[in-house]
């Protein structure tokens, strides 16, 4: 499991929490979403505001790469907001801060409970509730690859997605990271 330091991101987190108050947001949002396929465009418009304003803020510094950008886009589409629930986000991050090893533990407790062969069939089988949402927001990289890989998407972007909360392969992957951890 791979934990992000808050405390050092807490300013880019509060920055776009400001941004996903801006009531142009779903007119900015449209406009990012022109170099998206369709398919993609609804799994951006399907992100909840806060992931649709972070996704925005770290695609605005990838413009000078189409690809990357798009990726950026939407590296956080498998947060699914019907499975992702805002009290399992603050959950995780106070948990995160202050009982990192509790989390661990939880953590591996819910993959021991997951059956199945893809990372879908494996959020399927927990019961819905913080179970499948820790799940979803461990795995979300994972669950907005196969989100894309049935959406069409390039290979690359599918790759990014799936990579970004990961090590780094390439430059595009630690282009993507560095925003993302900062904001």
């Amino acid at each position: 499991m791979r934990v992000v330091n808050t405390w050092r991101n807490l300013p880019g987190k509060v920055w776009v929490s400001m941004l996903a108050l801006d009531p142009r947001l779903d007119k900015k949002g449209e406009r990012a979403c022109r170099a998206l396929s369709p398919q993609e465009q609804r799994l951006f418009s399907s992100m909840d505001r806060y992931d649709r304003a972070h996704s925005l803020a770290v695609a605005s510094r990838l413009r000078d790469d189409p690809l990357l950008y798009r990726a950026a886009l939407l590296h956080d589409c498998g947060k699914l907001t019907s499975e992702l629930r805002l009290w399992v986000r603050w959950a995780y991050t106070f948990l995160e801060v202050f009982q990192p090893r509790l989390l661990a533990r939880l953590a591996e407790k819910v993959e021991r409970e997951a059956r199945g062969g893809d990372v879908l069939k494996r959020m399927r089988s927990l019961t819905p509730g913080w179970r499948r949402g820790l799940y979803v927001q461990l795995h979300h990289g994972e669950v907005g690859a196969a989100l894309l890989e049935r959406a069409g998407s390039e290979e690359e972007v599918v790759r990014l997605v799936r990579d970004h909360q990961g090590e780094p392969r390439d430059d595009r992957s630690r282009r993507l990271r560095r925003l993302d951890d900062a904001l």
